[in-house]
C-alpha cells in the first residue's frame, strides 16, 4: 500500500481554540464568551437518534436550569467542567487532549448558546 499519497494528521493541539482535558473532564476555549454563568444541556436529535450537546454562558443565574460559575484561567481561557456529560457522550472515549469544535448558536445581550461537536 501506498501510503505516501496521504498526509500525516499532525496531533498538536491549538491552543487558540477550544479543547478538552480527559484528565480532568474539562474543556478549555478561548472561543466562549467570558460570562459568570455556565449551563451544560443537551437535546435529542430525531435524525442522529443521540443527544446533542450545548454550553450556555449567561450573565445572570437562570431559573430552571443548574449552573456553575465559568472559571477563567491565568491566559484568559473559559475553563468549564464537563463531568456531568461526560460518560454519556463520545467523550469518554478521548484518551489524551484533543481539540474539539462548537458552533455558536445563538446570541443575545444576556447570554450565548454553544454546540459542542462531538
Amino acid at each position: 500500500m501506498n501510503l505516501s499519497a496521504y498526509d500525516i494528521i499532525s496531533e498538536k493541539i491549538n491552543k487558540d481554540k477550544t479543547w478538552v482535558t480527559p484528565d480532568n473532564k474539562m474543556l478549555l476555549s478561548r472561543e466562549i464568551s467570558r460570562r459568570k454563568y455556565v449551563c451544560i444541556s443537551k437535546k435529542y436529535n430525531q435524525n442522529l437518534h443521540c443527544n446533542d450537546y450545548f454550553i450556555i454562558v449567561l450573565d445572570d443565574i437562570p431559573n430552571t436550569q443548574a449552573y456553575s460559575h465559568i472559571r477563567i484561567d491565568n491566559y484568559g481561557r473559559v475553563k468549564i467542567r464537563l463531568n456531568v456529560i461526560w460518560e454519556d457522550s463520545a467523550l469518554k472515549y478521548i484518551t489524551k487532549e484533543q481539540n474539539i469544535n462548537i458552533t455558536h448558536i445563538e446570541g443575545t445581550d444576556d447570554g450565548d448558546i454553544y454546540q459542542l461537536d462531538i
